[in-house]
């Protein structure tokens, strides 16, 4: 499976930004992109799993 770190707006709209394959670091990602931009209201980061096929 790949874990993609997606970052979601407030209109319901989502963009991929990075792709992993490995989920704790997407997840320490999105921890460091919080980090670095704080916790705005206008858009998430997120992280999806999607199958290969």
């Amino acid at each position: 499976m790949i874990w993609q770190l997606c970052i979601q707006y407030a209109n319901g709209s989502e963009r991929v930004l990075r792709s992993f394959k490995n989920r704790e670091t997407a997840i320490r990602w999105v921890d460091a992109l919080y980090n670095v931009n704080g916790y705005p209201l206008h858009y998430a980061y997120v992280v999806r799993g999607h199958q290969v096929a």
